[in-house]
């Protein structure tokens, strides 16, 4: 998938954004594939489900491997007051097994077939992927569509992994001075939306966070019609859709969703500084942030303009 198509789909996942952040950094690969946009976008099939599940199905045969991602449509920024970092949390969890995959199974499943996997989280979505011979493609399908519904943790399961998750948060931010400045800038930048809040989450809120936290979670937004599945390589749309109904279309849906309330951040009237002071920083770093329009909220081309 092109990152030109990545941008168009996490706008389409996240249709009630109103910020994003904006960095002097760098500027986004998006606009290096955008002139193939109008191409790509005729090679891409769509169908939806009975049970609510987006598919789109992007047919590429230079190679005979396959891509499956299914993204959620929640993300950091839906997490509940005081519960910071579970959706991260629940990423990790769900590489933990159902009654069909034994507990840590899945990758290695999916590496003795010949694939690899992973995932992801951000603010707004939770994305997971395999990569595997097309042949296996009806494989992960079944593997991933049984996760969606039938996740099974046991106590020793959320320990150890929210101790993994405590040393991601030490090494990554803590250990690292420009990673905790960035942390206090967006803390400092979002008076109200949740944007402000670490995708990891806050460490006290971690340390907290429960398998009754991971599971409630789950099973609120993990369902087929908040989420949309990719599958991209050496496949046909009529074959992905036979597929599909097969797997993904035997899983109910949630009738309680209701889509994204988040609040909205207020007009801001004064610019904010941070300082921070570390020994260990070795250089000094200048980094500036702002609230612009995002994909899903700017006029058409002003978000491209941005990204230049």
């Amino acid at each position: 998938m092109t990152l030109w198509m990545v941008d168009q789909l996490l706008a389409a996942l996240n249709p009630g954004a109103g910020v994003v952040l904006a960095s002097l950094s760098l500027a986004t690969l998006a606009v290096a594939v955008a002139a193939n946009g109008a191409q790509a976008v005729q090679r891409v099939s769509e169908f939806t489900l009975e049970n609510g599940l987006q598919v789109l199905v992007i047919p590429d045969h230079r190679a005979p491997v396959v891509t499956q991602m299914i993204w959620y449509k929640v993300g950091a920024a839906d997490e509940p007051p005081g519960s910071s970092g579970i959706a991260h949390f629940l990423e990790h969890l769900m590489f933990k097994g159902t009654d069909k995959i034994p507990s840590g199974q899945f990758s290695k499943i999916v590496a003795k077939n010949g694939g690899e996997d992973n995932a992801f989280t951000n603010h707004d979505v939770t994305a997971y992927f395999q990569r595997v011979a097309s042949d296996r493609l009806p494989l992960v399908m079944q593997m991933e569509s049984d996760r969606m519904e039938n996740l099974r943790l046991t106590e020793d399961d959320v320990k150890t992994e929210r101790d993994v998750i405590l040393e991601e948060r030490r090494s990554r931010v803590d250990n690292d001075p420009g990673s905790i400045l960035q942390e206090q800038m967006m803390a400092a930048l979002y008076a109200n939306h949740p944007y402000g809040i670490p995708i990891i989450g806050w460490e006290h809120e971690i340390a907290a966070l429960n398998r009754e936290d991971a599971l409630s979670y789950y099973r609120r937004f993990y369902a087929p019609n908040n989420a949309i599945l990719v599958i991209a390589g050496d496949v046909e749309p009529e074959e992905v859709k036979k597929l599909a109904e097969e797997t993904y279309g035997k899983l109910a849906p949630n009738r309680a969703l209701n889509g994204r309330h988040r609040p909205q951040e207020p007009a801001h009237f004064a610019p904010v500084r941070v300082t921070l002071e570390d020994p260990r920083a070795g250089r000094t770093t200048v980094q500036r942030f702002y609230l612009v329009p995002s994909y899903a909220s700017a006029k058409p081309g002003e978000a491209e303009a941005l990204d230049l």
